[in-house]
């Protein structure tokens, strides 16, 4: 079958690999769509996948092959991937934090090959069902909507609170739409990629800049700064600067990844005692909630997803498209069909 091969940064090709074949607690799906995430840019750039692995998490498909052991799926279903599942034992578990398990989160397109090819073996616990009233089109976000859920969820805000979402990539763009459909009153966005802002306009934030402005934030806080700041970049700069539009005592939530180092100021987070909070992925309650807001029309994937395009372009029309700082793109799928 065809599918894409990565072997380190910068290094992704198109290969003829065995079809996977089923264990007997796993099925066969055929791949309709699966999503370019932002990690696999990441990857992509620095080398931060394991290898050599078919990249693809974000996977759309239907089964075609069942294992010995599955009864309650069957050929023709049409599933989604869900990874975030857990021993149920270890200490992270314990305390409900399902996300972060110390032994059981082994990533399909990371540590076993996954969805960027034409068939791809998951595990039955894993198998989400999507609804009919989703189209194949947005049957691949869940992933990411997910972590804007447990983001927001773990950040604690609320109504009352102003909230600034920095990055409108697919995650920023997430969060954006979350944030509007829990109430809260004063949402600021911010992206330099002026395609991505003008999206992100469609949603009615209350203020929608090209640049972080200290003085547009500090105007629209009453001068104390954002309550909370979801930096979606992963920019060093970027993640500097935040302290400057944080009020005192207010959030840095920090959904962006690097994994290059970089020289972090603490400083003013120190003096202003902010809370600086990483968010990881999601738990399986999020992902449940990610589907039912799909489903019910109050999360638009619509304006989100931006192309699909055939796995043979996924290099040059994929990954080198959505890494351009002046991108059109926001999430684009991979079809190994078209």
């Amino acid at each position: 079958m065809k599918a894409a091969k990565y072997e380190g940064k910068e290094k992704l090709s198109i290969a003829d690999i065995p079809k996977p074949t089923p264990q007997e607690d796993e099925v066969l799906v055929k791949v309709i769509y699966t999503g370019i995430c932002g990690s696999d840019l990441e990857s992509y750039k620095t080398g931060l996948y394991p290898v050599p692995v078919v990249m693809g998490h974000e996977i759309l498909g239907s089964i075609v092959e069942v294992g010995d052991k599955i009864k309650n799926w069957k050929i023709g279903d049409r599933i989604t991937y869900n990874m975030s599942i857990s021993c149920g034992k270890c200490l992270s578990c314990q305390r409900g934090d399902v996300h972060i398990c110390y032994d059981e989160f082994r990533e399909l397109g990371i540590y076993k090959d996954g969805g960027f090819a034409e068939f791809v073996a998951i595990n039955e616990k894993n198998l989400v069902a999507v609804p009919d009233s989703i189209p194949d089109k947005h049957g691949t976000i869940f992933e990411q909507l997910a972590t804007c859920i447990q983001s927001v969820r773990t950040s604690g805000i609320t109504k009352e609170d102003s909230a600034v979402v920095i990055g409108l990539g697919t995650i920023g763009q997430f969060i954006m739409q979350y944030l509007k459909y829990l109430g809260i009153k004063n949402l600021m966005v911010i992206d330099r990629n002026p395609n991505r802002l003008e999206i992100a306009k469609k949603f009615n934030p209350d203020i929608a800049l090209t640049k972080i402005s200290l003085p547009k934030i500090k105007g629209a806080t009453k001068r104390f700064g954002a309550d909370f700041v979801f930096e979606c970049t992963g920019n060093p700069a970027v993640i500097n600067t935040s302290s400057s539009i944080l009020r005192k005592g207010g959030s840095l939530i920090q959904v962006g990844i690097s994994d290059v180092p970089f020289n972090f100021n603490f400083l003013p987070f120190i003096k202003n005692q902010n809370i600086i909070q990483g968010i990881y992925a999601w738990t399986p309650k999020d992902f449940e909630l990610a589907i039912d807001l799909v489903a019910r029309k109050i999360i638009d994937p619509e304006l989100i997803v931006t192309n699909i395009i055939p796995l043979d372009d996924i290099v040059e029309k994929g990954f080198y498209e959505a890494i351009k700082p002046d991108t059109k793109e926001i999430k684009i799928l991979v079809d190994p069909y078209k």
